[in-house]
């Protein structure tokens, strides 16, 4: 049996579509290439991207996640910066 997949901001299952944690140009190759993307439905996709809190707790998350398997400089020297 095929496990559902859920919204992983509010639990919906819903259509989701994949999104990059560390959005912006250049930086979605990154993200890909690190793991960093989460499936969200539209109504969250939507909510991150015209919510400039909700978009900084999402590059945070991504932070986060990149983290727990590498060190916080090697993010500051691949993405610019930290966000935490």
């Amino acid at each position: 049996m095929k496990e559902k997949k859920e919204c992983e901001v509010c639990g919906r299952y819903e259509y989701l579509e994949e999104h990059h944690l560390i959005p912006g140009r250049g930086l979605r190759k990154l993200s890909d290439q690190y793991h960093l993307t989460i499936n969200i439905c539209r109504n969250c996709h939507h909510m991150i991207h015209h919510d400039k809190e909700f978009l900084e707790i999402s590059k945070k998350w991504g932070q986060q996640k990149f983290e727990k398997h590498h060190p916080r400089k090697e993010f500051i020297e691949i993405f610019g910066r930290s966000y935490l």
